[in-house]
């Protein structure tokens, strides 16, 4: 059975949004020091990691992540702690994560 885990990465403080211009999707949402490579598919970013597909979508509230396949939980959890801090460094707006799903 296919696992899916969803997290939103979304400001530490208040409720602003976190800009990322869609000509930097690809430089900021692909985690660096990973083996990850685009792929088509639903969200505004999918990437391929292992054996799971991980989306990106743009909400009111934060960056939603969802990660479909296998991917063990603690490695799930690494790699959106490594876009989060991607994405941090971009915007310059400290970012946190939380998961909304298992």
């Amino acid at each position: 059975m296919q696992e899916t885990r969803t997290y939103l990465i979304r400001p530490e403080d208040g409720p602003e949004w976190i800009p990322i211009h869609a000509r930097d999707l690809a430089r900021v949402l692909t985690p660096d020091g990973w083996e990850a490579s685009l792929v088509d598919g639903w969200g505004d970013h999918r990437i391929r990691v292992r054996d799971a597909d991980v989306s990106f979508s743009a909400e009111d509230v934060g960056w939603q992540v969802s990660i479909e396949g296998d991917l063990p939980a603690n490695v799930a959890d690494d790699l959106v702690d490594v876009i989060t801090r991607q994405i941090t460094a971009h915007a310059g707006l400290s970012a946190v994560w939380v998961l909304l799903s298992k």
